[in-house]
């Protein structure tokens, strides 16, 4: 018996027959009579063993009550395949009064004596042919499934296969000076949606990973699989960058992932160093079209760790076997397996791993090599030298980026470890996850605008180098651009293969959305390099996908244009050779209001341009140009102008289309063009598979439908075999038939003539109804309120789970801490009756076992109280999907999903949900069976027979002959989720369709749907035995079994035979009685005609019989099957089933009385034979004994060190106390349990990573941080004001640079909590010096004069001029000759120029102490003199002036009385000294980088000898050397000020503290005896306090 472990002869005891009975048996067995002639053609092949879906007492009941058999008392026959759940029970069959008939009115139908001829086997179940459509990737289960390959045999392998050959590629002119030619950088990459209806070709969503930045790119690797899919080669190729499969080896030490190891290297023979694998391995890359494969080893064990050299010679041997095919592929080698010692993270290319890279007779085992995330300096370091030690290209060595965990670009990279000192990079880069980057865009496009940032930098311009506030370096900073420009005909669309609608010539063609990424063209080199004039800014560049030419996007450039500025847009980097028949072709439209030119460079340093100026348009506009007078020449550069001589506001220009080509002829038209294959949804509704001829210069292929007098556009593909996920018409389409076309597009641009084909639907729109609308997810547009899960830096975060779609492995929400709340408000308050999870297995992850996905969670609502309330809990999920209707209806508008456990084991942990949905309505409508799901096979004589594959449970199918469906014709319920299948139905003449619908309870009836027959009608001529019972003698109350009997059927008109199990519904067996003893002769008919022979059995008791001989054992279910060492055998759930020898059968647990189990050893690794024992028999199952699972702590490592960098960051350094110890305690803590790796538990590394998780989202610096800056911004608008509102303060002009300083403080990315804290203090007192209302004091030191301007002076005054004067003549006639002293008086600006004061001003004038002033006169110009109020205070008279010019101290006539002598004033008393101010805090010592070379010293400054002022002693504002200020208390303060400031606002130099100090002596000897030194001190203790952390914070810390 096939279907069981064992064979089988037949035997039969016959210790307790009758005699009669015995004798018959006897004569039936091992002689064989006449008597059972329609037995004698049993068939000797052995049958796999059938179970009966119904039970004993059902096939008893219809033997005693009916004595009739069908073929619904059993499943079908072994040739249909099918389980037994499939089989309905005779109960459920249907009765169709057009079918019925009885036996007795029915003439037998001679059985005609031909000798037997081939004829076609007719299935118990009718069914479509099985074809699959929708082509799917490439994936092999096991390394013997590899081997069986064979180029084209699978059905999809024509659209999986590339098309389009790998580009060469050019360098042209390096546009930025930092990178580094040498670099390259290797993108591992989830380039495919994993859902299950995804397509390997593309699909009809917008929202895909279009990568773009392909001119940055040396490889790619597709990381899904072996096999890259064909959309995604062709897309690498065009741009000239090889792609690579993955060969993918889980991290594990289990048995069954080491044999997996293993098994690769099996060799042809023992010592041979040929591995058929390697052979496939290349005849796989080269048959599909790529470039090579990236190795992911991470298994580990005693099974591996030997096997090293092995591998090594795998690989090797690998180039060599691709070299004899012509067919040259490359290896990339992930950082994971070592050359002798299994699994270990080196981090670096060293000791451990070099090996795999060592070349060896001139081959490279591997071509480059990523290194593991957690590198460092000393890694990299250790890389380069390794690298040349083995005379390997250093930059083959990949420095690994976790970009997925990271958040694209914004991770943490340590860059001073891997750039050097000139900035460029030390080794390549390898990108792990780049396609993440898609969670960050919220639309289809909105993604486009974050790799921009990505791969070129914040600065948003190729050219230009990293921002000082930004810490991600672009991709363009630091490898070369490379384009693939290089032929005679050039021509993009700028399609980044995906859009919201495609457009053919500038209208829309295709509604749709879709990604098909294998027609996607040549993006713009530079993202975006606009040259622009001074006082403009650039016009911003991006994507268009709501204007387009061809495609799904154009070029669009917009911004505010200023009158009389330019802008130069370079776009791409070329090659191309020029001819005399070369033409420039552009379609654009808009830019109305400026001058547009498109020019090309004819020199590799673009020095020399051809222009040709654009006429721009409202619409869309082709221009071609003549470009044959520059034949003979190259272009290698194209770009767009733009100048104008007026402002235009809100301009934009779309670039359509851009083709440079020296053949303008369009393709040969596509010929052949047919549909292979096709599956009906409904009358309305398609998919098919076209295929055609290609055409040589054809770039890709565009396909359409006619649907009334429009064509519209299905898909584009450069694939000749095309997939048509959609084939539609509308509701007033008439007849069956729709043509479809298929248009070939030119590199050239051009599109072909098209070649037609007529899809044929076999039937009107009519024949089927659509089904009602879905109801709609109502998450849609819901906002996350409140998290207890970090924020998510990179993608992948909790909106990734609300927006109701699976396009990608990033589309989803997904976090390292593995339990919380997520709360979400929706866009109103909702009414919820159902709820779905779509989990990580919905998206394609871990789809075997389910165990990433979300094992316990709760759903929450908040109810009109504000209280949550708890709506459902699920416990144990471990389904992909869990649709749950709520108890209730709940309405609400906030609600909360709380996740308890995130996962069902996996040793990659994480919570992975890619949608959360919410319905206000359940779907009423029951959901038809597809089409492609029913059949009808005609079995002749106007019998027609319907069958259903993959029936629910409970669901009713009823049968109608009219698409109005008003009339059953038969009906049907499935008991059990499988297959139905209706007895034959009679009709006068066959149909052409039939319609069905079906029903489950509680739901509505569905549409309706057709089913087509085939239009094959035949007349049955006769009927004979083919092939009779297997089974003849039965126990009593036994099941008739029928199977292996067959009928021949023949056919009238010459027509061919077939065979019909007698298991097929109809056959009808009548006169068995399995209560009967005895003989038995069974009647047996067919669609109603009775053949004359019967089929004869024996029915016998028990006693007679005996006791059954057990035949064999079969494990139906196997217990648990892998098991750690130290784990004991369970056997629960294990079940066997004993087979009789006559052919009945029983179940029993592996856990019953009885069964005994042997041969497991615990301590044992390996994988083990368990041998099963039940009465005698046995049968046997493996097990694997594992070594103590790996400790998986990579996830925490990475943590560990994303917390280390933030110590670096504002995150750390601002954060609180408290905040900054709990995340130094938990470092210190997960630095503990790596350390102890070897007795550290799971357990404790999960409870470690979710603590550095939950302490890393607690730092609150940047919250800090934004407090602090808004206060030191306060208060330096609050400075600037004051500065502004007094132009003349003596402390203003002086202090001016703090402010600058402190604006310079703010706008860095990089500060310290100590610069923020001394910059504020500095500030403070600046405030505090402004507020006090000071006159601005200068002293003339000839005169001695003194005046005191006001600070509120519009003009600021710089400096004094003092004259004494000679009185004019009518200065003469005023004094009448009284002595008077005139002075002429000016305040001078910083040029020395006059100043015309607006406010008074207070003058102190010394005086003779000899003689008594009498009058103080002012004589303004054209004016009388005046008198002016005075005071006398010892030698100085002491005024307020208007307005300055001349002035006259007037002395009153002596006399001859001589004053007492005045009292000596006292020396005023010395200040204290100041309190030296505490030196500022040392800030942590970064890491130690390369040291660099020591600057010399600079001169030291000579000391100033005592006649010679040090520079600090110099007043800055003086115009000339006449003019001196006055050193007053207050204007004391200033110039300790201004000594402060000229100390650090300088440079420092060495000896500075010595040459200060002498500075600070000799200007107190300068000062007057007044001067307040206490004050000055002061303030030159505050400032230098305030001003000491500048020098820090002026400085870029470099760690």
């Amino acid at each position: 018996m096939k279907g069981h472990l064992f064979e089988k002869k037949e035997r039969f005891s016959i210790r307790k027959f009758s005699v009669g009975v015995c004798s018959a048996l006897i004569g039936l067995a091992f002689l064989g009579t006449g008597a059972v002639s329609a037995d004698e053609a049993v068939s000797t092949s052995e049958q796999p063993l059938e179970s009966s879906s119904a039970t004993t007492e059902d096939i008893n009941h219809l033997v005693r009550e009916a004595s009739v058999y069908t073929a619904d008392a059993v499943l079908p026959s072994a040739e249909t395949g099918k389980p037994a759940a499939e089989a309905l029970t005779p109960e459920a069959s249907p009765t169709s009064t057009e079918a019925s008939s009885t036996t007795t009115d029915t003439p037998a139908v001679l059985e005609t004596e031909k000798p037997k001829a081939t004829a076609e086997k007719v299935a118990d179940l009718p069914t479509n042919e099985e074809k699959q459509l929708r082509p799917k990737e490439v994936k092999f289960d096991t390394w013997e499934d590899l081997l069986k390959w064979e180029p084209g045999k699978r059905v999809d392998d024509d659209m999986n296969r590339a098309s389009v050959p790998l580009a060469s590629r050019f360098q042209g002119k390096q546009i930025n000076e930092q990178a580094n030619p040498e670099a390259k950088i290797q993108a591992l990459s989830n380039m495919n949606s994993k859902a299950k209806d995804h397509a390997s070709v593309g699909g009809e969503e917008f929202k895909a990973y279009a990568f773009d930045y392909w001119q940055y790119l040396d490889s790619m690797v597709f990381w899904e699989g072996l096999v890259p899919s064909a959309d995604v080669i062709d897309a690498a190729h065009r741009n000239g960058v090889p792609i690579y499969g993955t060969i993918f080896y889980n991290w594990s030490s289990s048995i069954k992932d080491q044999e997996h190891f293993a098994e690769t290297l099996k060799e042809d023979s023992e010592g041979s160093k040929t591995f058929p694998i390697a052979r496939k391995l290349v005849e796989l890359a080269k048959y599909y079209g790529f470039d090579g494969y990236f190795i992911n080893q991470e298994t580990t064990g005693n099974l591996v760790e030997p096997l090293g050299p092995k591998l090594r010679d795998f690989l090797l041997y690998t180039k060599e076997y691709a070299k004899s095919l012509n067919y040259p592929i490359k290896y990339s080698w992930y950082d994971a397996m070592t050359y002798e010692y299994g699994r270990y993270h080196e981090n670096a290319l060293g000791e451990y791993n070099y090996n795999f890279m060592q070349p060896e007779n001139g081959e490279n085992p591997v071509d480059t090599f990523f290194a593991n995330f957690n590198w460092g300096k000393s890694e990299v370091d250790y890389s380069i030298s390794t690298a040349k030690w083995i005379h390997r290209n250093p930059y083959d060595v990949l420095a690994g980026l976790e970009l997925q965990k990271g958040g694209s670009y914004k991770t943490n990279v340590d860059w001073n470890a891997i750039l050097d000192e000139h900035g460029k990079l030390r080794l390549s880069l390898g990108l792990y996850a780049p396609d993440t980057i898609t969670g960050l865009g919220k639309t289809g496009e909105g993604y486009h605008t974050h790799e921009d940032l990505f791969w070129t930098g914040f600065q948003g311009d190729p050219t230009k180098g990293k921002p000082a506030d930004q810490s991600w370096y672009g991709m363009s900073n630091l490898v070369v651009d490379k384009t693939p420009i290089t032929s005679a005909d050039f021509n993009t669309s700028f399609n980044t293969g995906h859009g919201k609608h495609w457009f053919v010539d500038g209208k829309i063609s295709k509604e749709g959305e879709w990604n098909y990424r294998s027609v996607s063209g040549y993006l713009p080199t530079w993202r975006w390099w606009v040259e622009h004039s001074e006082d403009s800014t650039p016009l911003k560049g991006r994507y268009d996908f709501d204007q387009a030419y061809n495609g799904g996007n154009s070029l669009a450039f917009e911004g505010d244009l200023k009158a009389n500025s330019s802008q130069n847009v370079m776009l791409y980097s070329t090659k191309i050779p020029v001819t005399e028949t070369t033409k420039l072709s552009v379609s654009h439209k808009g830019g109305i209001g400026a001058a547009a030119w498109v020019a090309v460079a004819t020199k590799e340093d673009y020095s020399e341009y051809e222009w040709k100026e654009l006429t721009p348009s409202a619409d869309w506009s082709t221009q071609t140009f003549d470009l044959g007078g520059l034949a003979g020449k190259t272009i290698y550069a194209v770009k767009m102008f733009f100048d104008h001589d007026t402002d235009v506001k809100d301009y934009k220009f779309n670039l359509g289309q851009l083709s440079i080509t020296s053949n303008q002829e369009k393709p040969a038209t596509p010929a052949e063009v047919s549909v292979r294959a096709k599956r009906l949804q409904n009358a309305q509704e398609a998919e098919a598979v076209l295929n055609f001829k290609g055409v040589a210069d054809a770039d890709y292929y565009e396909v359409y439908e006619k649907d009334g007098d429009n064509w519209r556009l299905l898909t584009g593909s450069s694939a000749t075999t095309v997939y048509l996920p959609k084939v539609s018409r509308s509701a007033s389409a008439e007849g069956t038939t729709q043509d479809l076309k298929v248009v070939a597009v030119g590199k050239n641009g051009q599109r072909s003539d098209a070649g037609t084909v007529a899809f044929d639907w076999g039937m009107t729109v009519s024949d089927t109804s659509l089904p009602k609308a879905l109801a709609p997810n109502v998450v849609i547009g819901a906002k996350v309120i409140g998290s207890s899960f970090p924020d998510a830096d990179g993608s992948e975060g909790i909106e990734g789970m609300l927006n109701g779609t699976i396009t990608s492995l990033s589309d989803k929400w997904s976090s390292a801490q593995l339990s919380g709340t997520v709360d979400i408000r929706l866009t109103q308050p909702r009414t919820i009756v159902r709820w779905v999870m779509d989990h990580a297995g919905a998206g394609g992850e871990s789809v075997d076992d389910g165990k990433m996905n979300t094992r316990d969670f709760d759903l929450y609502y908040k109810d009109e109280a504000g209280e949550w309330k708890l709506a459902k809990e699920v416990r144990g999920n471990k389904a992909h999907v869990s649709d749950i209707t709520l108890d209730h209806p709940i309405k609400a508008q906030e609600w909360r999903l709380h996740v308890i456990t995130a996962d069902n084991g996996t040793p990659w942990q994480a919570i992975r949900i890619y949608n959360w949905k919410m319905y206000e309505s359940l779907d009423t409508e029951t959901v038809n069976i597809p089409m492609k799901h029913a059949a009808a096979q005609n079995l002749g004589n106007h019998f027609v027979q319907v069958g259903f594959k993959d029936v629910p449970a409970n669901t009713t199918l009823t049968l109608y002959a009219d698409k109005e469906a008003t009339s059953p014709i038969a009906t049907m319920t499935a008991d059990q989720a499988g297959n139905l299948i209706f007895k034959p139905l009679a009709f006068e003449s066959t149909p052409s369709l039939l319609y069905y619908r079906a029903q489950v309870p509680g739901k509505d009836i569905s549409n309706v749907l057709a089913i087509e027959v085939p239009k094959n009608d035949k007349e049955i001529a006769g009927l004979q035995f083919e092939d009779g019972l297997t089974k003849k003698v039965y126990r009593e109350g036994d099941a008739l079994s029928l199977k292996g009997a067959t009928l021949r059927v023949h056919y009238k008109d010459g027509q061919a035979d077939q065979l019909v199990n007698l298991t097929n519904s109809g056959v009808e067996i009548h006169g068995f009685d399995s209560s009967k003893l005895g003989e038995q002769h069974l009647e047996v008919s067919y669609l109603g005609q009775k053949l004359d022979k019967t089929l004869t059995v024996f029915v016998v008791s028990a006693e007679e019989a005996g006791e059954k001989a057990v035949a064999g054992l079969e494990l139906t279910d196997k217990p648990k099957v892998e098991y750690i060492v130290g784990e004991a055998l369970e056997k629960e759930g294990g079940r066997f089933t004993v087979v009789f020898e006559d052919e009945t059968t029983e179940t029993h647990a592996l856990t019953d009385e009885g069964v005994e189990v042997t041969g497991f050893d615990t301590t044992k690794e390996g994988r083990q034979t368990l041998t099963v024992h039940y009465k005698g028999a046995s049968t046997s199952f493996d097990v694997l004994v594992n070594p103590k699972p790996a400790l998986n702590d990579e996830y925490l490592k990475q943590k560990l060190a994303e917390a280390e960098a933030a110590k670096a960051k504002v995150d750390f350094t601002f954060a609180t106390p408290e905040v900054k110890e709990a995340l130094l305690a938990g470092m210190a803590a997960s630095e503990k349990v790596l350390k102890e790796h070897d007795t550290s538990t799971q357990d404790q590394v999960n409870e470690q990573l979710n603590q550095l998780t939950a302490l890393l989202k607690a730092l609150d610096g940047q919250a800090n941080l934004v407090k602090e800056k808004e206060a030191l911004s306060a208060l330096t608008e609050e400075a600037t004001a004051l500065l502004a509102s007094k132009p003349n303060h003596p402390s203003g002009d002086a202090l001016q640079a703090l402010v600058e300083k402190n604006k310079e403080l703010l706008d860095s990315s990089e500060l310290t909590p100590e610069a923020l804290a001394t910059a504020k203090t500095g500030l403070e007192t600046l405030i505090a010096l402004l507020k006090e209302d000071k006159p601005a004091v200068f002293v003339d030191p000839a005169t001695g004069v003194e005046i005191q301007f006001s600070n509120l002076e519009p003009t600021a005054i710089k400096g004094l001029k003092v004259a004494k004067v000679g009185a004019n003549q009518a200065e003469k006639e005023e004094l009448k000759g009284r002595e008077a002293t005139l002075f002429d008086i000016e305040g001078v600006d910083a040029s020395g120029q006059d100043v015309d004061t607006q406010h008074p001003s207070l003058v102190k004038i010394p005086v003779d102490k000899d003689k008594e002033v009498e009058q103080v006169l002012f004589f303004p110009e054209g004016q009388a003199p005046q008198s002016l109020a005075f005071e006398r205070e010892g030698d100085t008279v002491i005024f307020t002036a208007p307005h300055f010019t001349h002035y006259a101290i007037v002395y009153k006539t002596p006399s001859p009385a001589v004053p007492d002598q005045p009292i000596q004033p006292e020396e005023p008393a010395v200040p204290d000294h100041p309190i030296q101010p505490e030196e500022p805090a040392t800030p942590d010592q970064p890491a130690t980088p390369d040291q660099p070379a020591q600057p010399e010293n600079p001169t030291k400054p000579e000391q100033p000898d005592d006649n010679q002022k040090s520079p600090e002693q110099l007043n800055p504002t003086k115009p000339t050397d006449s003019l001196n200020q006055k050193g007053n208390g207050p204007d004391l303060l200033d110039q300790g000020v201004q000594q402060v400031l000229s100390r650090y606002l300088t440079p420092s130099k060495e000896g500075s503290s010595q040459q200060d100090h002498q500075t600070s002596k000799d200007t107190d000897k300068e000062l007057p005896t007044t001067a307040s030194l206490e004050a000055t001190f002061a303030a030159e203790a505050v400032l230098l306090a305030a001003l000491g952390g500048f020098l820090l914070a002026g400085k870029k810390k470099e760690e």
